[in-house]
């Protein structure tokens, strides 16, 4: 990519973050998700440098409002009484000044990560955004991309409460985009072809995933469950249960054998 290419990635970034028009502001987060994603890791590590040092706090602006905080006088602090009328003057002195510093405690990348959330497909870029902090953060220790990852773990964790997922079972019916992700992201027991998952899926077998609203077709974890006439000994009389026990004939208790976290945005929150 050239250093044209860059700098409108660049330019798109500043425009998510600073623009106020609705209208526009899809067309922006679109336009820079797709840049980014076009960018070699060496200018993503660029770019979230920037981001993390450029729209960080401005500090200047912090320590002012704390001068300022700290310069006012308590209510009840003065040995003379102060009518109700007065202590309440008083307290809107910091009821203004607690709520400007609430505002500029507020790093500027924090609005591009909440407008992305609330962008169709932004919260797999966010993933894919945190998957890329980390890496560059396991090559060089960077102050300030470790506070830029925390504000958007923290972010990711309230946007992926368990409570927003949604259990769905996973069958030979469903997308071959879904069973594909399910086969490649099999990492216990690997499924060797498209027979073999077929089998994990069919008679005498279920599978479960949670996945969530905003990424669609992503399992986040998934469950293999096995229905056995008795209590297995091993592994291999799990996987290669021939003939498989029909859900009629188990007498088994469901036995869970393979849990995955599965995708960049699961694996990464922790």
């Amino acid at each position: 990519m050239t250093k044209k290419d860059f700098d409108a990635v660049r330019e798109s970034m500043h425009s998510a973050i600073s623009l106020n028009k609705a209208e526009v502001l899809d067309f922006v987060l679109n336009d820079f998700s797709e840049g980014y994603l076009s960018l070699s890791f060496e200018n993503r590590r660029k770019l979230l440098t920037m981001l993390a040092q450029v729209y960080d706090l401005n500090r200047t602006q912090v320590r002012d409002l704390i001068k300022q905080y700290l310069g006012l006088e308590l209510p009840g602090s003065n040995a003379s009484e102060s009518s109700t009328v007065d202590e309440e003057a008083m307290l809107s002195s910091f009821y203004r000044l607690e709520r400007n510093l609430r505002q500029v405690l507020k790093p500027a990348y924090e609005l591009l990560f909440e407008r992305l959330n609330n962008h169709h497909g932004g919260l797999r870029f966010l993933s894919i955004l945190r998957a890329d902090i980390l890496s560059i953060l396991e090559e060089e220790n960077i102050g300030s991309l470790q506070v830029l990852d925390s504000c958007l773990k923290e972010k990711l964790n309230a946007w992926l409460s368990p409570a927003a997922l949604e259990l769905q079972q996973i069958t030979w019916d469903d997308p071959a985009s879904l069973l594909e992700k399910i086969a490649a992201y099999e990492a216990v027991h690997p499924i060797s072809n498209l027979l073999d998952l077929k089998r994990r899926l069919g008679v005498g077998r279920l599978c479960f995933g949670y996945l969530h609203p905003a990424i669609p077709g992503e399992p986040l974890i998934f469950m293999e469950v096995a229905l056995l006439k008795n209590v297995a000994q091993t592994i291999h009389e799990v996987l290669w249960d021939a003939p498989p026990i029909v859900e009629s004939e188990a007498t088994c208790a469901f036995l869970f054998y393979i849990i995955n976290s599965v995708s960049t945005t699961s694996h990464e929150v922790k």
